[in-house]
C-alpha cells in the first residue's frame, strides 16, 4: 500500500467527508497530492493521533490549525487540509481546486 493508500485508509477510520484528493505531481515540485475533507474539531484531533500512530515522524512535517476549523497536516509529499463544514464553504478550496485533476477513491 503507498503513502497516499494510507493517508486515505486512516482518514476514513475517524469518518472525514467529502474527501477529495487533488494530483499536483506534474504541477508542484513541493509535493505530490493535495487531500481536502470535512471533519468536526474532534475528528480532526483524532486524525492528527491516528497519522502519528500510522506514520514515524519523518512523514509528518507539521501540523497547522488544530482549532479554529482548519487544520493543515504537512507530510512531504501529500498536504492535508481538513476544514469544518463552515470554513470549507467560507474559503471556497473546491472551487479553487476547479481545473486540477481529481484523484479517483
Amino acid at each position: 500500500m503507498n503513502l497516499l493508500e494510507r493517508v486515505i485508509k486512516t482518514m476514513e477510520i475517524v469518518k472525514v467527508t467529502d474527501l477529495r484528493v487533488y494530483d499536483m505531481e506534474k504541477l508542484s515540485p513541493f509535493f505530490d497530492y493535495v487531500v481536502v475533507a470535512t471533519a468536526n474539531e474532534r475528528q480532526a484531533n483524532a486524525l492528527v493521533s491516528y497519522l502519528k500512530d500510522e506514520f514515524t515522524q519523518e512523514f509528518i512535517k507539521g501540523v497547522e490549525g488544530k482549532t479554529g476549523g482548519w487544520l493543515l497536516i504537512d507530510m512531504k509529499d501529500i498536504i492535508i487540509h481538513v476544514f469544518s463544514t463552515e470554513q470549507r464553504e467560507y474559503y471556497g478550496f473546491d472551487r479553487r481546486m476547479i481545473g486540477f485533476k481529481q484523484v479517483e477513491l
